[in-house]
């Protein structure tokens, strides 16, 4: 699956394959199913959340670092957009401004392909 989503004012490709865990894996020595479930958590706060307590609700999140993950996600699946950019935190420091949140339900969708089957 792909989607291209804006971050600040870049356009940026994200791509979800059968080996995204795997190249997930091998960059953060971290398993994905395990991340995953966590970032699950911050995205159904986010989503959950009554309009103007956004924060409030997802504050217990940067606690635990569950947003440092989306970060994380973020970044695998735009390597396997494009195998050339840099290391996560070079790639990251390229953008004026990162706002997770405008693009979490594609970053969510992405994350959902990569573990639900398709009706055959």
């Amino acid at each position: 699956m792909e989607r291209k989503v804006m971050i600040g004012d870049k356009e940026v490709r994200l791509v979800s394959s059968g080996a995204t865990p795997i190249f997930y894996k091998n960059a953060f020595k971290s398993d994905f199913f395990e991340d995953f479930a966590g970032v699950m958590e911050v995205a159904e706060a986010a989503s959950n959340a009554k309009k103007g307590k956004e924060m409030q609700a997802i504050l217990p999140m940067f606690k635990s670092g569950q947003i440092t993950k989306l970060y994380n996600f973020v970044w695998v699946y735009a390597k396997n957009a494009n195998n050339d950019i840099k290391p996560m935190d070079e790639w990251i420091d390229e953008f004026d401004e990162f706002p997770i949140f405008d693009f979490l339900a594609d970053l969510m969708e992405l994350m959902m392909s990569s573990i639900t089957t398709k009706k055959v």
